[in-house]
Parts: structure tokens; C-alpha cells; sequence
């Protein structure tokens, strides 16, 4: 396409002078470059449009700074046991004492309070018929439940303790020689338990007892185990072996 020359204006001084400007050739125009399909053309004499930038790349968010891990409840550990200390230890030795001996003391208490034998029984009241005491100076008659003999001499009755009052040994009746022996150690005693010879330091021990009749009651009693007249009317001999009553001493 042809160029054209566009007349430009003549300035004062040049018509003064006469001169005639040269034409200044006009810049070639270049040629419009493609443009891309879908983008608009920018009309001529506007301000060209800003050339579109890249996209700014998105802004990362900023790394949250790490939280501190929450303080987990933990839970608080148990206590080691504790020893115990030396005054408590005293304590508890003194407290066991005290309840010992209250409970030795307690039982004692009740075992005095209460009876210690039934009747019947040795330690208890035992109770014979009257007829079963031999006629005055015959043979005595052993009671084996109440470990006592029944002695009838003139004085009148009694109950003889058959342990030896030497070392605790049972005694036998002689009938041959009339009196009591000793099979341990000779102690010789008479029907009454008198001593006669041996080791034995006293005379034999007796038991205290009383006489009832028919209807149960005490016609007569003897509290230290003396010799006491069998009345006709007895019925019954009770003999307390709870009560024992020693022998005189020879000595």
C-alpha cells in the first residue's frame, strides 16, 4: 500500500525566509501483529491495554506455628507406702500388750465367777446314799468318782482324799495289817488317816460334807472334813471335793 506524505505545518520563521521545508518521510507503519482470538483489539489513540501478568502465584498460607502439645493430665503417682516409725511401732507393741492382758484378765475373772465342775463330777459335790458307809471300824469303802474313801470309825464318818500326801500317789486299804499303804515310798496311815510311818509330812486329807435326809435337808455338815456322828435318819452324804481340807502335820 502506497505511502502517504501528510503536509506538515510551515512555521513562522520559515515563511519569513521563503525556505520550504522538506517532507520528512512518514515511519513506516508496522505490520499489526495477530491477535489472538477471544482478546480484543485495542481501539487506535487509547491507552494500550496492560498486558496481562502471569497470576501471581496464591499466596500459600503461612504456616501456623506448631501448637504446644496440651499438657495431658497425667495421673499423679501413688505414694510410696510408708514405713511406719519407731514410736509407732512402740504403740503398737504396747497396744497388743494392754489387749493380751485384758483378755487374760477377763478370762481369769470369768473362769473363778463361774463354776469350775458340775455335781457330780470331781471337783464338784458328789453325793453318796448313807448306806453305802461301812459299819463302825470295818473295811473302808472306795468312791472312785470322788477319789475319796468312806471311813466309819467311832468318832462317826468321814471322806479320806485317796492321794498319799508324800508325792501324790494313790494309796490301797490293807486288810491284812488293818491300814492304809503307800505301794511308792511305805507311807502307813491308820483307818482314821492318821499317819503311822514313812515320808509322808502329814496326816491323810479330807473333804468337807454334809448329811441330808429323805426330803433334802441338812440334818448336819462337817466344813473341815472332821469325823461327825451319822445320824439314823440320813439319807444322803454329800461330799464337796472342790473343798479339800489338808491333814495335820506329825511333825
Amino acid at each position: 500500500m502506497a505511502e502517504t506524505m501528510e503536509p506538515r505545518p510551515t512555521s513562522a520563521a520559515e515563511s519569513a525566509t521563503g525556505a520550504t521545508p522538506e517532507p520528512k518521510p512518514a515511519a513506516p507503519a508496522q505490520s499489526a501483529a495477530p491477535t489472538p482470538a477471544g482478546v480484543a483489539k485495542p481501539a487506535p489513540g487509547s491507552a494500550a491495554a496492560p498486558k496481562p501478568t502471569a497470576p501471581a502465584a496464591a499466596a500459600k498460607p503461612a504456616a501456623a506455628a506448631p501448637k504446644a502439645p496440651a499438657a495431658k493430665e497425667e495421673a499423679a503417682p501413688a505414694a510410696p507406702p510408708k514405713g511406719i516409725t519407731r514410736r509407732e511401732f512402740l504403740n503398737y507393741v504396747w497396744g497388743a500388750s494392754m489387749a493380751l492382758f485384758l483378755a487374760q484378765f477377763g478370762g481369769i475373772t470369768f473362769l473363778f465367777a463361774m463354776p469350775r465342775f458340775r455335781e457330780g463330777e470331781f471337783g464338784g459335790k458328789i453325793s453318796v446314799p448313807a448306806s453305802e458307809y461301812p459299819q463302825p471300824n470295818e473295811a473302808p469303802v472306795s468312791n472312785n468318782a470322788g477319789k475319796f474313801w468312806l471311813v466309819h470309825v467311832d468318832e462317826g464318818i468321814a471322806a479320806i482324799y485317796k492321794i498319799c500326801t508324800h508325792l501324790g500317789c494313790i494309796y490301797f486299804w490293807n486288810e491284812a495289817s488293818k491300814i492304809f499303804a503307800c505301794p511308792c515310798h511305805g507311807s502307813q496311815f491308820q483307818l482314821d488317816g492318821t499317819w503311822i510311818a514313812g515320808p509322808a509330812p502329814r496326816n491323810l486329807d479330807r473333804f468337807a460334807f454334809e448329811i441330808l435326809d429323805e426330803a433334802g435337808n441338812v440334818i448336819a455338815e462337817s466344813p473341815n472334813g472332821d469325823f461327825i456322828p451319822l445320824p439314823p435318819n440320813a439319807a444322803t452324804v454329800r461330799v464337796n471335793t472342790g473343798r479339800k481340807i489338808l491333814g495335820d502335820p506329825h511333825f
